[in-house]
């Protein structure tokens, strides 16, 4: 039998495929089974284990929320998404489980923490869409709001010029309309 706070973990990382979740759980964000074992490799932190119900011990490493952003920056410069798991409410005030929501996912190209960017270079997320052989592309820098477009041969130019940190493609037959 698992806990009810193992049944909320497994159902935020269920709707976060892909991506390290950091639980907040008091003044702790916690990672547990591969996330966990993942994390203490690259951030080279303690890997322990938590129980998380009757004869279940699941990996976990764990960081003190006051320096998430800096560890998030590791992760995200080498490559891996991470989504941010809050507590949203005290637990002081809450009978049973605290609610908890992912407030936000941070990726190479929305990463707005001092520690992951550098002042020289800008920090762009692109988005290229092709239709009926035509190609158009929106750069996007979420630190500065600046948003620039390109359609045409003008796409494939400013892509190669950009060098965007994070590039969304189409996935084949999903079809964005029109």
């Amino acid at each position: 039998m698992t806990t009810p706070i193992r049944k909320q973990y497994l159902e935020l990382k269920r709707r976060h495929p892909g991506a390290i979740l950091f639980f907040r759980l008091g003044d702790f964000y916690e990672t547990f089974d591969d996330d966990a074992e993942l994390v203490a490799r690259e951030l080279d932190i303690v890997l322990t284990s938590k129980p998380m119900g009757k004869g279940i011990r699941v990996p976990l490493a764990g960081v003190p929320y006051h320096s998430i952003d800096g560890h998030v920056a590791k992760l995200v410069k080498r490559g891996h998404r991470v989504a941010i798991c809050e507590q949203m409410a005290d637990p002081a005030s809450v009978k049973g489980i605290v609610p908890r929501e992912v407030v936000r996912t941070v990726t190479a190209g929305t990463v707005t923490s001092e520690a992951a960017l550098s002042a020289e270079t800008p920090n762009e997320l692109a988005a290229l869409v092709e239709r009926g052989g035509e190609r158009g592309l929106a750069l996007a820098d979420v630190t500065t709001g600046e948003v620039r477009v390109a359609a045409g041969e003008a796409a494939t130019a400013e892509l190669a010029r950009a060098a965007p940190a994070e590039l969304l493609v189409e996935e084949a037959g999903a079809g964005l309309g029109g």
